[in-house]
């Protein structure tokens, strides 16, 4: 079996190996849309082996992180699928022949990128493959954390990822986090491994073209000064309490006045404009996990918790922000 990184890693766990497709398929759906997943092999011998690199050891996906897997086939197989509301990957095929559809287009590239509800064929002769999960929720907080907002929508990938010098780049710095993380390196130093994870989420974001990059494009610089940094970060750390200007300009460390003028400088809105919106951030993010059956609760039971308690304002300022109503979040996958 072609083994690339996982051979010999002392880090490296096997998600599951052998020469049962019916096995192979059960692993694929615990991983994607469970109903969407059907797998044919033309000739079915061979084997297989699915390698996990780096990330959470759990089945399916972590929304708030990010995981490497290697894929090897020693056979012809086509799968057919659906990504989980929760994910995007980034399919590498290092060796074989591959052509993959998505939502009924095909793909002409080696390299493709999907993402949430996306749905897709792959068809593969003897592939070797590497695979990058991210959660939806960690790109999404990163898009927040580069526009210093939450993104108005949800982010789509061009599918097709196309060489050119920045993308080949990436592509050499994914390689070197899979062997890096294969070594063990990452489990002895999880700081080096969260700032190559964001290493690696920011590359893709500027390399490859997606939905708001536009938005990148005109990001707002980020705030220079200590002082508004302190007080962001304090909207961040208390948005499910009482907060007053007063105590965001003590946590700041400057006067109430100097802070408005700072914020508005600096970030164009004041200094509770920032925490209604990092509290309607929570407010989506959390009608999601209603919507996708991974919480329960009401729109209002969400709005309250996180300080709303005027229910028609609050729809108003929800719709103004992500184009819909909370209640329509709330059922958009149910």
């Amino acid at each position: 079996m072609r083994k690339r990184f996982s051979e010999g890693s002392p880090i490296a766990s096997t998600v599951v190996t052998g020469d049962d497709f019916g096995e192979l398929e059960h692993t694929f759906q615990a991983f994607l849309a469970p109903d969407t997943v059907k797998l044919h092999t033309p000739a079915p011998t061979g084997s297989f082996d699915i390698s996990q690199l780096s990330g959470l050891r759990i089945p399916g996906i972590d929304p708030g992180g990010l995981s490497v897997y290697e894929l090897t086939l020693d056979s012809d197989v086509v799968l057919q699928g659906e990504e989980t509301p929760d994910a995007y990957t980034v399919v590498v095929t290092l060796s074989g022949r591959s052509q993959i559809t998505i939502d009924d287009e095909v793909v002409p590239a080696r390299y493709v990128v999907t993402g949430p509800e996306t749905r897709f064929q792959s068809r593969y002769d003897h592939p070797d493959i590497l695979l990058l999960r991210m959660g939806s929720q960690l790109v999404a907080d990163t898009m927040r954390e580069r526009l210093g907002e939450a993104p108005t929508s949800t982010l789509r990938f061009d599918p097709a990822i196309v060489a050119t010098s920045g993308m080949d780049q990436w592509l050499t710095l994914l390689h070197t986090f899979s062997e890096t993380a294969a070594s063990g390196l990452f489990d002895r130093s999880p700081l080096a491994a969260s700032h190559f994870e964001k290493l690696l989420l920011h590359g893709l974001l500027d390399t490859q073209p997606h939905s708001l990059s536009g938005e990148l494009a005109e990001e707002r610089p980020r705030p220079k000064s200590t002082a508004v940094r302190r007080a962001m970060t304090y909207c961040e750390e208390h948005a499910a309490e009482p907060v007053s200007i007063g105590e965001l300009a003590m946590a700041a460390r400057i006067s109430v006045r100097a802070l408005q003028l700072a914020f508005r400088t600096e970030l164009g809105l004041t200094p509770l404009e920032y925490l209604r919106r990092i509290r309607l951030d929570h407010v989506h993010q959390d009608l999601l996990a209603i919507a996708q059956g991974r919480a329960e609760g009401t729109v209002t039971d969400v709005a309250l918790r996180w300080g709303f308690t005027h229910l028609g304002r609050f729809s108003g300022l929800y719709r103004d922000t992500y184009g819909k109503l909370p209640s329509e979040t709330a059922r958009l996958t149910a």
